[in-house]
């Protein structure tokens, strides 16, 4: 479990977060949406150590955790391609591989590029389909094996084939994980949220999700 107890944070007069709390539960899927600029970013970035808030505390497990700590536990997979785009995948797979301490076994890498049909793997990743590069950026997120994987908008721009399969993943995932993912795609709202929460000043969110009958969470910041 992650726990923000009491957050504020701000940058320079503009106070995005005031007193700010709330919770992500293990095993499952949380789904963040709200429009942009509602605080969605600076949220996950305090959870993986990119930012500090100003005050408060973000606990996981109940305890206080070192920078490091968490960064071995935290897999962020962000919505721009993260990769060495004149490698290849299997090229970007032993970089990035070789930063972590205990990263995944091969046959654990195999599985998940079986999971993903990730297949094109030889190619340099500037070369690939906009789905075979979001299934890399998903992969090489998930070497270090982390507890907690948090997804910025991870299917932007791509197929609904490839959307399917790596919607199969994420619910795999969550069986002994914690996820948590933002979109603007309301069928992966409808296919993968075990929890929503909603965040930011725009009441569409809160209007179709009402209108299709799923149950949210309104988070109270200082926007």
């Amino acid at each position: 479990m992650i726990l923000l107890e009491n957050i504020d944070k701000r940058y320079g007069k503009k106070e995005v977060f005031k007193s700010f709390s709330t919770k992500f539960d293990d095993n499952k899927i949380t789904v963040l949406m709200g429009e942009n600029g509602a605080g969605k970013s600076t949220l996950l970035n305090m959870i993986t150590t990119v930012e500090k808030p100003d005050n408060g505390h973000v606990l996981y497990d109940g305890k206080k955790m070192k920078r490091h700590e968490i960064r071995r536990m935290v897999g962020f997979i962000p919505q721009e391609i993260a990769l060495f785009t004149h490698m290849s995948v299997v090229e970007n797979i032993h970089f990035f591989k070789s930063l972590h301490k205990n990263p995944i076994s091969d046959e654990r890498i195999q599985s998940l590029m079986d999971q993903l049909y990730l297949t094109d793997i030889h190619q340099p990743i500037e070369k690939l389909s906009g789905g075979t590069k979001r299934k890399a950026n998903i992969l090489i997120g998930l070497l270090g094996d982390p507890k907690i994987i948090v997804l910025d908008e991870p299917t932007e721009g791509i197929d609904i084939k490839a959307r399917f399969e790596i919607h199969q993943l994420l619910n795999k995932l969550k069986k002994n994980r914690l996820l948590i993912l933002t979109t603007h795609h309301l069928d992966e709202v409808i296919n993968l949220a075990d929890h929503i929460k909603v965040i930011g000043k725009d009441p569409f969110y809160q209007e179709i999700l009402t209108k299709e009958g799923l149950a949210f969470e309104v988070l109270k910041n200082s926007n």
